[in-house]
């Protein structure tokens, strides 16, 4: 099967952290099928980024297994008319979309996130003639469908998309709270890599590795640094953690437009020495992030259920996460802590007492799904749409060729 990927968050050799989910699923079905990637750039990040004589090119790692990458400039109106984004991007690339479907001749057309990416995947798709599904993550269908314009946009690509993938039960109700038919509706989990996520090493290896402090506690957070992360949050709970004499370091692992008001807001709180930030670092060496740390945390006001935890687990590593989204569905009081959202207190009480040796325990005990299963069980999906497509025109067909006949009764 010929599959195309259209999605923003989609990595390149400059970028190999952005949207590893994404390019693992990518990778795990390039084992046995073909993917190419078409992966917009803002102009805003890609126009100083050609000025310099550079250009985007797929990472290594997706080469060798692979996987074909474009990553077209996409034009738009920064923070303004974002119901129009998807109009936007398509305008921004569809000469690229059209030579891939010309060239690459797919079967499907899988999207990552409702909007602006889903509608240009819904349009790729119909351009096409093959089917089409979006993957939404979170907040494109928990906090986009509420904001005026953008969320009927929202409506439109789940309604017309052949199908909706979503990353959890909790999204899956979610969408179909908007007004998707459940028919349409189907929870794929995502997966881990076991070669990279996995418990061969202990904490004090990984530590020593990473060059970090064995006398202290260390705390890891993984993500983008936007808002709804809440990272003040986080921030404000390692200042009750400090102030109660806990030795410890938070590692805040990413980066985003937050993170110069956060840097100022930790020097302010003179916290410099509990709340480092590390930066962008390589997908395989999360890992070894996650095998030194005592926990992940995470303080987010919106989630849908992110592979951050679940990848932390894989590595041996429990966690404290604000119980938000989809989070519960993974959470369990052998190796978790879920807390409030914006609540800084029983974020940080969380912290202190998920640090009990049994949490370390239960951790160890998680059986991660692994991305191979998420594959197998996309490309069935497309499988089951393509025989549906196929089916349909067969009636069409038949229709036409054997009009029904509605004579009176009596006739004859």
């Amino acid at each position: 099967m010929r599959i195309l990927f259209i999605s923003t968050t989609f990595p390149d050799a400059t970028s190999p952290a952005r949207g590893t989910y994404n390019s693992a699923l990518c990778a795990a079905l390039a084992r046995n099928h073909e993917v190419h990637a078409i992966a917009p750039r803002s102009f805003l990040e890609a126009v100083p980024f050609r000025l310099k004589g550079k250009k985007y090119q797929l990472p290594v790692e997706l080469k060798e297994v692979g996987i074909s990458a474009s990553y077209p400039t996409f034009w738009h109106t920064p923070r303004m008319m974002q119901d129009r984004s998807g109009d936007q991007m398509w305008w921004s690339v569809q000469k690229v979309l059209k030579e891939a479907i010309n060239n690459f001749q797919p079967d499907a057309v899988l999207s990552y996130w409702a909007h602006p990416e889903g509608e240009v995947g819904v349009r790729s798709a119909h351009h096409a003639g093959v089917p089409s599904a979006v993957i939404v993550g979170g907040s494109d269908v928990l906090i986009l469908p509420k904001l005026p314009k953008r969320g009927e946009r929202v409506r439109d690509v789940l309604l017309q998309s052949d199908t909706v993938i979503t990353v959890s039960d909790g999204l899956r109700n979610s969408v179909i709270d908007l007004g998707v038919n459940s028919n349409r509706v189907q929870t794929i989990y995502q997966g881990i890599d076991p070669t990279v996520f996995h418990q061969n090493e202990s904490r004090a290896q990984a530590q020593q590795k990473l060059k970090l402090n064995p006398d202290l506690k260390h705390f890891v957070w993984v993500g983008r640094m936007v808002p709804v992360k809440a990272l003040d949050v986080l921030i404000n709970a390692s200042e009750i953690l400090r102030k109660q004499n806990l030795s410890f370091e938070l590692h805040l692992i990413g980066d985003g437009p937050e993170r110069p008001r956060l840097e100022q807001r930790v020097a302010e709180l003179g916290l410099t020495e509990h709340v480092l930030f590390e930066g962008t670092i390589g997908h395989d060496q999360i890992a070894d992030w996650y095998r030194a740390a005592d926990l992940t945390v995470m303080s987010s006001d919106s989630e849908g259920l992110p592979n951050v935890l679940r990848e932390s687990l894989a590595c041996g590593t429990p966690f404290v996460s604000t119980d938000v989204g989809s989070i519960s569905e993974i959470a369990d009081p052998t190796y978790s802590i879920l807390a409030p959202q914006q609540d800084e207190k029983c974020l940080a009480e969380a912290i202190n007492d998920a640090l009990a040796e049994s949490f370390g325990r239960g951790a160890t005990q998680y059986q991660a799904r692994v991305w191979e299963d998420t594959a197998k069980e996309t490309v069935e999906l497309f499988e089951r749409l393509n025989d549906q497509r196929e089916q349909n025109i067969e009636s069409e067909v038949k229709e036409r060729i054997f009009p029904p006949i509605n004579e009176p009764v009596g006739t004859r």
